[in-house]
């Protein structure tokens, strides 16, 4: 299974000081990339393919809303998980949200201790996909490799 070492996640916000306090939270535990639009976030994403996507949906020239359906468009991006971390504290664009794609929804400002916890959860529902989809399609040849490949998914949980 071809996992980084440690995750890379991409924040997507137009504040920097969001930016700054989420990467703050992060930065001990998992690679960081930033955008700060939507477009940006787009063109990062293709690019870096990170393993979890944090985004705003307020924001300059292409709204998140707009940015997950096209991440979601996009091969490269379509299994990405995202979050989205927005002030909009609302029922209505919580949906809109998840009918964009996003896996999950968190309003602002979130505590440090529920960013890491559902990064955590995202990343390891992640990796079991990609282990599934391997086993599945007959990439891990040996009962060895098949092993190790499960411990390394446990140890993670």
């Amino acid at each position: 299974m071809d996992v980084r070492e440690k995750p890379l996640i991409l924040v997507v916000d137009d504040q920097a000081t969001i930016i700054r306090i989420i990467t703050g939270i992060l930065r001990p535990h998992y690679d960081i990339c930033v955008a700060t639009n939507g477009r940006k976030a787009i063109d990062v994403a293709v690019q870096q393919l990170p393993d979890l996507i944090l985004l705003d949906n307020l924001m300059p020239d292409m709204t998140g809303i707009e940015a997950c359906i096209e991440l979601r468009r996009i091969p490269e991006t379509s299994q990405t998980p995202v979050i989205f971390i927005s002030s909009m504290d609302d029922k209505h664009n919580e949906q809109m949200g998840f009918k964009a794609g996003a896996d999950d929804y968190m309003y602002k400002p979130p505590t440090a201790e529920l960013i890491l916890t559902r990064v955590a959860l995202h990343l390891r529902t992640r990796r079991q996909r990609l282990f599934l989809e391997q086993l599945a399609a007959g990439n891990i040849p040996d009962r060895d490799q098949l092993q190790l490949a499960a411990k390394t998914l446990l140890e993670l949980s």
